[in-house]
């Protein structure tokens, strides 16, 4: 942890900035001292952030309010990034919406798999490639547990989470040999915004804070493809690949996310 200015400075880029995760990778970061470009749709949270983290730990932060689903966004990062050296790209901006699959709309699974995916892949191959002329660098992915199956009423989602933790063991692969590492952080349910819509009461495992779920990534970065944060869920990813069949896992989350979505659909209808 005391080498990640060393070796990912001198900035660090983090989409999904405003809250959750990516917020406690810029407090994280900005401790660790490096220099911070925060980005998101959200110009006052970010500003708020940006300004906390400069006066605590006496580094720059600059702020890019931008939505990640619109054309050309890369654009509108790029008047603040090119002439900045970007050493570390952290990868967290995205969307989770949980339901029936045709209940929820085309419009949705759309926006999922543009934030989720596209955004991430015009990031990477972007900053890669500077990384690479700088043979230094790090890209965390923030994936997600349900990437590593098939999971009912979160279908979409889980397989975008797939192409993220797919593509991450690749580019860990490739892009080693030129100096830059790359990690595909796995939460389980982590308190976030991301997760505050649903009730989860009834899963055999508490929600982790998003402290915990950032030193596990930043610790496990230059060292493996990817991480899971947590122990229950360590175990239970032990168990998934090791002990249970695709199919028995997939019947064991369709009936845990199914509860959820249970709960929601008995919410929305009393609304």
């Amino acid at each position: 942890m005391k080498k990640i200015k060393e070796k990912y400075g001198p900035w660090a880029l983090i989409t999904g900035a405003s809250s959750g995760i990516g917020e406690e990778f810029a407090k994280q970061l900005g401790k660790l001292g490096l220099n911070l470009i925060l980005v998101a749709r959200r110009k006052d949270q970010l500003d708020h952030i940006g300004k906390t983290i400069e006066n605590q730990y006496s580094v720059r932060v600059k702020t890019i309010a931008v939505d990640l689903t619109q054309e050309r966004f890369l654009d509108e990062i790029r008047k603040t990034t090119d002439s900045l050296t970007i050493g570390l790209l952290i990868n967290n901006a995205g969307l989770w919406e949980m339901g029936d699959y045709l209940g929820i709309t085309l419009e949705d699974e759309l926006s999922m798999i543009e934030l989720n995916i596209k955004t991430p892949a015009i990031l990477t191959h972007h900053f890669a490639a500077k990384m690479m002329e700088n043979k230094k660098g790090g890209i965390i992915n923030v994936a997600s547990m349900l990437g590593y199956l098939g999971v009912p009423y979160s279908t979409i989602y889980a397989a975008t989470k797939a192409f993220e933790l797919v593509k991450s063991e690749g580019l860990w692969y490739e892009l080693k040999k030129e100096g830059v590492d790359v990690l595909s952080l796995n939460p389980g349910l982590t308190k976030t915004e991301m997760i505050s819509k649903y009730d989860f009461s009834h899963m055999p495992m508490s929600p982790l804070r998003p402290e915990k779920v950032v030193v596990a990534g930043l610790k496990a970065l230059g060292k493996k493809s990817q991480v899971i944060p947590g122990t229950m869920n360590k175990i239970l990813g032990i168990l998934s690949k090791h002990v249970m069949s695709r199919d028995m896992n997939t019947k064991m989350f369709g009936l845990l996310i199914g509860k959820t979505n249970s709960k929601l659909k008995k919410t929305i209808s009393h609304l």
